[in-house]
């Protein structure tokens, strides 16, 4: 049996360029199309706030830990899935759910209700990421598939920008006296912009059936476990090397934490501070976010595979390094200046600091980790990031904004107060991590040197 997988996955040639080429555009929109999904609420703060008489952190957590708790734990049922059924299928699935649970939230007729909906487009999206890494590894050869997932990590980098610009030009077609519409009656703009914001991923659903299932091209290693190190063994590894793990595994949450916070309520910002409506802030936001998000990348992994060749100690950790001294002085400071030219202006530098720091991240994790580990590593630093980043993150500045300052004016203060200490943090974990991390390093490179040797 592991001859005829292996045999399978061998002779199996890879389809097209071209057809690959289309898959990823195919997957590149579904993801944009998902985080539109995901960011929409924060154009929508203040509508859905006086519509249902909900404090900013009865938001927040509609923003977050709604949609955080489902999607982090909704991906573990579903990479054990992944791994064992029809992936576009998969997808077509998840994509449905998360996009009708967008459309029904324009239909909640309470906080509860909408809560309901979030949660629901946080299993459909948890589905989306995983599934679609896997299937472009098979549709890719080796040699090129550097490059597909570059393209298709695009759409994550520039992902937030991109949804903040999508949702905001819907939001600007939308009357602001609303629409009657058959059947339902008169409905308010945030309730259409939900109907909107929801249907296309419908449509693109349809165009997944135009994907066709690739042969698996790692079946051996799915049916040999034998080559993945167990649990038990993994988190010996982890305490071994604590030091350097407990670094570099926190450090892209605590980025996270002032990322999700930072976009959750920067239209918000400019609507109380400035009185620019979110739908014309959420543009301007939009374009900076997705060019801070795509610099930021770029930048990251230049510097990385740059300073990795020259030998820098530590070269991937100390990529973050770089990406806090642009985030620190700008952090506290975007929100509270007095012109929005120039906050739009620090703005931009915040999210290329730590668009730079996050795309570190997972190279960073798995050049100190065995191979037979980075999945469970990966998955580790994904699970810390999705829950206190994008659950916590929105959270924290509002729980400030309520309970600290105790007025809607608190927010560019409240911004300020949660980003300026929660940066230092992530510079302490980064500077503190990089001995330990060129220890560990250095360590994995003898055993591999080591192993070789008896070979």
């Amino acid at each position: 049996m592991h001859g005829q997988a292996s045999a399978t996955a061998t002779e199996t040639p890879y389809p097209p360029i071209r057809y690959a080429w289309y898959v990823i555009g195919v997957l590149f929109v579904a993801t944009l199309l998902s985080q539109l999904d995901r960011q929409l609420p924060a154009l929508l703060v203040r509508p859905i706030r006086a519509e249902f008489g909900i404090s900013d952190t009865a938001f927040s957590f509609l923003q977050g830990y709604a949609f955080a708790l489902f999607y982090t734990f909704a991906g573990l049922p579903f990479g054990w899935l992944i791994d064992r059924t029809i992936r576009r299928n998969l997808i077509i699935v998840g994509m449905v759910l998360w996009s009708v649970m967008t459309v029904l939230s324009g239909f909640a007729q309470s906080y509860d209700a909408l809560v309901l909906t979030r949660m629901g487009v946080g299993i459909g999206e948890a589905v989306l990421a995983p599934a679609a890494y896997s299937i472009i590894a098979d549709y890719v050869s080796p040699e090129r598939r550097g490059r597909a997932f570059s393209v298709y990590y695009l759409s994550l980098a520039i992902g937030s920008g991109a949804s903040l610009i999508l949702g905001a030009l819907i939001a600007r077609i939308i009357p602001d006296a609303g629409l009657n519409l058959p059947g339902v009656g008169l409905m308010s703009p945030w309730r259409l912009t939900f109907l909107v914001a929801g249907a296309p991923g419908l449509a693109l659903a349809l165009l997944l059936l135009t994907i066709r299932e690739p042969a698996r091209r790692d079946a051996v290693s799915v049916l040999l476990s034998k080559t993945s190190a167990g649990w038990g063994e993994f988190f010996s590894y982890l305490k071994r090397h604590a030091a350097a793990f407990s670094r570099v595994l926190t450090y892209p949450g605590v980025v996270a934490v002032i990322g999700y916070g930072t976009l959750a309520w920067a239209p918000t910002l400019f609507d109380r501070r400035f009185g620019i409506p979110t739908k014309t802030s959420g543009l301007i936001i939009g374009v900076l976010v997705a060019a801070g998000g795509l610099v930021g990348t770029l930048i990251s992994g230049w510097l990385s595979d740059r300073w990795a060749a020259k030998h820098v100690p530590a070269a991937r950790l100390r990529v973050a390094m770089l990406a806090w001294l642009l985030v620190l002085p700008t952090v506290s400071l975007w929100s509270l200046v007095g012109a929005p030219w120039l906050s739009f202006a620090l703005l931009t530098v915040v999210v290329t600091g730590f668009a730079m720091a996050q795309a570190a991240a997972p190279t960073a994790v798995q050049a100190i980790t065995p191979n037979r580990m980075r999945g469970k590593a990966v998955a580790i630093y994904l699970l810390i990031g999705g829950l206190v980043g994008i659950g916590f993150g929105p959270m924290s500045v509002a729980l400030v904004t309520d309970h600290v300052f105790k007025d809607d004016a608190g927010l560019p203060y409240a911004l300020a107060v949660v980003g300026g200490p929660i940066a230092l943090l992530g510079l302490w974990l980064t500077w503190s991590g990089l001995k330990p991390y060129q220890r560990t390093l250095e360590a994995l490179e003898a055993a591999a040197e080591a192993d070789t040797a008896r070979s």
